[in-house]
Order: C-alpha cells, then sequence, then structure tokens
C-alpha cells in the first residue's frame, strides 16, 4: 500500500513543507536533484555528466565524501579505504580519471596478538580457535547463499547471527569473543544475512586483490568531483522533501530550497528519518526508513614509537578490554599507524567520553595490556561514525525482519529514487554505493524516455 504523507512527528504536510497551493508548480533548478556527495551521488552526478544529463548535488556536511573520508586532524582515513580489483563500478572511475591505487593485498593476513583474561598471547596457544578466527573457525560446513542478491530472498536464513552460531556449535562464551570480531552492532541482533552476504560477496565478486588509495580516499573523491560539470553544494542539510506529483521540492537548514523533477536521495536512513517527507511511501519503505540499523564504529587513533620491536609482538592486537581491536590502519606502508576498532554495543562505552577522558583511557588501557607501549604512544583523536551527525553510523545492518523490506524498499516513490550503500542489490561497501547508483540512473533514463 502507498502512503502520500509520510511526515516526521505527524505534522500536516501542507504546514510543515509548505507546499504551494494546488495548480502551482515550482521553478525548476535542475532535471535531477542529488542528495548526498558520498560515492552514490558522486557516481551518479558522473555518469549524469556522461550522458548530458543536468543535476544539482546537495551535501548536508561542509566536505564532499560521505563515508570516504580523509580525516584532517587525524590525517588518516576513517572510512572508504579498501577495494577489490572486481569492483566493477568503482574501477570503472578509478580507472577513467586514472586515480592512483596501493595494493595491500600481502597485508591483509598480518598476525595479530591476543590478550584475553588479563594475559597477552603470542603465540595463541588455546584449545580454542584465536579468538581474532573464531567467527570463521566453523564456517566451513554452514549454510550458506547461491548468489549474490540470494541475501534478501532468503527469509528462512533471516535469523539472530547469535543463533546462527550457536548452532555451529558456538559456545555463549565464543559467541561473546565473537561479537568483539564482528563488525555489527550486536550479534544477538543484527541477521545472520549480514554475514551470509558478506560471504557470498567475498566468493562470487571474485576480487583477488584489494586496494587502497594512493594519499587517502580523498584523491579518489577529488579527481571525480574535479570531473563534474556542476560544483557539489555542501551546508546544504535537508529537513524537507516535498513531492508535489510534477516536480519535487527540498528545503535545506540554511533556509534554501531546490526544485526538480526528479530527486535521489542517497542519505542513509539512519538520517533520511530526520527529515519531513512528503512521499508516495510504501507501509515497507516507511518503516524502512525509521528502523533500518547501522552499525557505531569508533576509531581511537595514536602515534606510536616502535614498541613492537621492543617486545617481538606484532604492534595489531585483539583483545577482550573496552578498546577491542587494535589495527595498523596503513598496512600497505612500512609506517605503521595504529587505531583502536570499536564495534557496536563496544563503541557505547566512548558514547559519552570527550578527547582527554577517551585519550587518558587509552594511554592506561595500553600500558597495562602491552606494558612496551608505556612512553611510546601519543593520542591523535578520535572519530565517532555513531555519532557523526551526517551518517549516524558506518553502514546499513540488517536486523532480523528487515532484509523483508528491501525489495520495496529500494523502489522508485512517485519521483523519489534512492541510492547508497543500503541500497545495493548484490554488492558491499563502496562498490555497493556505486552499483546503487547505476541502477539509479538506469531508472532515471527509463523514466525520461
Amino acid at each position: 500500500m502507498r502512503r502520500r504523507i509520510f511526515i516526521r512527528n505527524g505534522a500536516l504536510a501542507s504546514v510543515a513543507l509548505g507546499t504551494l497551493p494546488l495548480g502551482c508548480s515550482p521553478k525548476l533548478d535542475t532535471d535531477v536533484l542529488i542528495l548526498g556527495g558520498g560515492m552514490a551521488g558522486l557516481k551518479l552526478a558522473y555518469e549524469l555528466k556522461q550522458a548530458g544529463r543536468d543535476y544539482i548535488i546537495l551535501e548536508g556536511s561542509p566536505r564532499i565524501g560521505g563515508r570516504l573520508f580523509s580525516h584532517p586532524t587525524l590525517g588518516r582515513d576513517v572510512g572508504g579505504r579498501g577495494i577489490g580489483d572486481r569492483y566493477d563500478e568503482v574501477m570503472k572511475v578509478v580507472k577513467a580519471l586514472n586515480v592512483e591505487l596501493v595494493d595491500i593485498t600481502e597485508n591483509m593476513s598480518s598476525p595479530t596478538a591476543i590478550y584475553l583474561k588479563g594475559q597477552l598471547h603470542n603465540p595463541w596457544e588455546g584449545d580454542m580457535a584465536k579468538p581474532s578466527f573464531l567467527e570463521f573457525s566453523r564456517l566451513r560446513n554452514a549454510k550458506s547463499l547461491e548468489s549474490l542478491d540470494a541475501w534478501y530472498q532468503s527469509p528462512q536464513l533471516d535469523e539472530p547471527y547469535s543463533k546462527f552460531l550457536k548452532d555451529l556449535g558456538h559456545t555463549d562464551e565464543e559467541i561473546a569473543l565473537i561479537n568483539i570480531s564482528t563488525n555489527y552492532n550486536d550479534v544477538s541482533k543484527t541477521s545472520a544475512l549480514n554475514s551470509l552476504h558478506s560471504r557470498a560477496f567475498r566468493k562470487y565478486n571474485g576480487s583477488k586483490k584489494v586496494f587502497n588509495f594512493k594519499g587517502g580516499s580523498k584523491n579518489l573523491v577529488d579527481k571525480i568531483v574535479n570531473a563534474l560539470q556542476h560544483p557539489v553544494l555542501t551546508n546544504k542539510m535537508v529537513t524537507a522533501i516535498d513531492d508535489q506529483q510534477t516536480s519535487v521540492t527540498v528545503s535545506c537548514e540554511d533556509g534554501s530550497s531546490y526544485a526538480a523533477k526528479k530527486v535521489v536521495c542517497t542519505m542513509p536512513f539512519s538520517t533520511l528519518r530526520d527529515v519531513k517527507l512528503n512521499a508516495e511511501l510504501t507501509s515497507n519503505q516507511e518503516k524502512a526508513i525509521k528502523e533500518l540499523q547501522y552499525t557505531r564504529i569508533t576509531q581511537i587513533h595514536f602515534d606510536a614509537e616502535p614498541f613492537w620491536e621492543e617486545d617481538g609482538i606484532p604492534p595489531s592486537m585483539w583483545t577482550d578490554t573496552p578498546l577491542e581491536r587494535i589495527m595498523d590502519v596503513n598496512a600497505a606502508s612500512e609506517e605503521v599507524k595504529l587505531a583502536c576498532w570499536v564495534n557496536g554495543t563496544g563503541a557505547d562505552y566512548f558514547k559519552d567520553m570527550g578527547d582527554a577522558e577517551i585519550a587518558d583511557f587509552t594511554m592506561k588501557t595500553m600500558s597495562k595490556i602491552r606494558p612496551a607501549s608505556e612512553g611510546k604512544i601519543s593520542y591523535l583523536g578520535t572519530h565517532k561514525w555513531g555519532s557523526y551527525r551526517y551518517n549516524k553510523g558506518a553502514y546499513c545492518e540488517f536486523g532480523v525482519g528487515q532484509a523483508a523490506l528491501f525489495e520495496d524498499m529500494i523502489r522508485p516513490a512517485g519521483n523519489l529514487h534512492f541510492a547508497g550503500e543500503h541500497a545495493a542489490k548484490e554488492s558491499r561497501g563502496i562498490e555497493a554505493a556505486a552499483e546503487s547508483a547505476v541502477r539509479v540512473f538506469n531508472e532515471l533514463n527509463q523514466s525520461n524516455s
């Protein structure tokens, strides 16, 4: 069932949106209005420019790139770092614009130390599988998907991931440890389909190599922006979308408004749910916008002198402390750049902490779990994707029952289309965003013919 009006807080559409009187149409600013200057929005604009179609991109934040984020203060990428050699849609842009890549394939299997129950292990000699690999230790005979798009068409596999793991024979203690390693909010609430889709993507996508963008993901963003017909308009936080059937008007926080024949929303649903909407949404679209989960990830970055040379233990660590995983986020270089990578419910530990408190906790905890690091690390800063206003999460995460909404949630709602990594049928990550942009580009062409 389609619903003409869905307005946050239940306000009347004509009042909340300032709808024009019947029979009046605003002057159009462009053919296609793209909401969001991340990979999906940039890829769509790139395709529209190649096809000679007019567009405007509105980006809510002061910068361009979305979750492709080379953090200016940290001097490091905090999102959108890696792509596979079979990320076909991203690679088309990379090759066309001569974006330089760094092959990090050999560095993806770097050794990891383990800190568990107050003891530092190197190597791991416990009876159970190494905690950092527990999730994968019983997957050989696990259920799997037969194709890249089977994940949203497999309701029989839509169950809590914790149950899926329990059925494989994992104990409650092991599942608690797995919850540290998985890039989800909570294995007891996220659907097993997230993991099954990730495994299918690794299997069927066919990527054999992994690359980082040389100099950071900002180089990819800059190359695309420089190739576009129009500049991206930043600081345009969307507050309302009003589909008047013959055109769509979008209002922004700064008081500006824009009208177009078609609007493509690449905004994550975590932020779209704060927008006043007047559109022909189905009940499933309405539900997905309100409820789709996004993974909370907190990254704590620090500089380090090579303390690992002193104790002879790899710099990367898996821990059962609130710091969770310590990773080398610059794996393609001889220089080691360390960051604590904290997921989901673990990220809540740092939610209300300021920089000084996080720095103090990180330094003290590192000194305890890795004595050689004392006096040899310095805090750089923290990025909290879960509380970052423009995304409120690192990427979408389907909860139990939410995959059933997928086919409906990505359909056009009148003149409103949906793209973004959450709206891809097959891919994951950066390629998912690019894939969704191509799908919407085709939708726009069909509606224009």
